[in-house]
C-alpha cells in the first residue's frame, strides 16, 4: 500500500510540475484588453463606424421634411407589410382608424380613437411629422416603433402617402 502511494505521489508530481511548466499564469493576463491604470485605446480603423455627420434627427428637425425618402414601387410593397404588421390593428386596412383592435362584437366601446390617416388634418402633414410618430410615438396615444428603421419608416410614411391618394 505504501508502494502504491509512493508511486501516485510520483506521478502526481510529475503532472503538476508540468502544469507549472506552462505559461498559464501570464497568457491570461497578456491579451490586448486594457490593463488596470492604463489608457483607453480607441476602436481599431474601420471596426466601429464613427461620424459626426451621421446622427438621428430630433423629433422636430424631422417633422419639418416635407418629403420623405422613397423607393417608388419598392417603397410601397415595403410599406404595405410593415403597415400591415405594424399598423392595421389600429388604423384599419385602408387607414380609417377603424381597425378591429376599436370597436367590435368583444369590445362594444371604444376607449381609444387612432387617428384617421386618410382625413385632411392627416393628409396635410408634413411626410417628416408622420415619420416622427412613427419613430418616437404619439404626443397623446401611438406607441415609438424604434424597432422599425429609418428606411422602413419612410417606406410606412409612402404607404400612408399612397393610401393618401397623394402618390400613385
Amino acid at each position: 500500500m505504501k508502494k502504491f502511494i509512493a508511486i501516485f505521489m510520483l506521478i502526481f508530481l510529475m503532472f503538476t510540475n508540468n502544469a507549472f511548466s506552462l505559461p498559464w499564469s501570464t497568457d491570461l493576463w497578456e491579451h490586448p484588453s486594457i490593463k488596470p491604470y492604463e489608457e483607453a485605446r480607441d476602436y481599431p480603423e474601420n471596426s466601429v463606424y464613427k461620424s459626426d455627420e451621421m446622427r438621428e434627427l430630433e423629433r422636430e428637425e424631422y417633422e419639418s421634411i416635407v418629403v420623405g425618402e422613397n423607393r417608388g414601387e419598392a417603397s410601397i410593397i415595403s410599406g404595405k407589410a410593415l403597415y400591415e404588421t405594424n399598423c392595421y390593428s389600429c388604423h384599419g386596412m385602408t387607414g380609417l382608424g377603424d381597425g378591429p383592435v376599436i370597436k367590435n362584437d368583444i369590445r362594444p366601446n371604444s376607449y381609444f380613437y387612432p387617428v384617421n390617416l386618410r382625413q385632411d388634418q392627416t393628409v396635410n402633414r408634413t411626410d417628416g411629422y408622420i415619420y416622427a410618430y412613427i419613430r418616437y410615438g404619439g404626443k397623446v396615444m401611438m406607441p415609438a416603433y424604434g424597432r422599425i428603421t429609418p428606411s422602413e419608416a419612410w417606406d410606412i410614411v409612402y404607404y400612408v402617402r399612397y393610401l393618401q391618394g397623394k402618390v400613385k
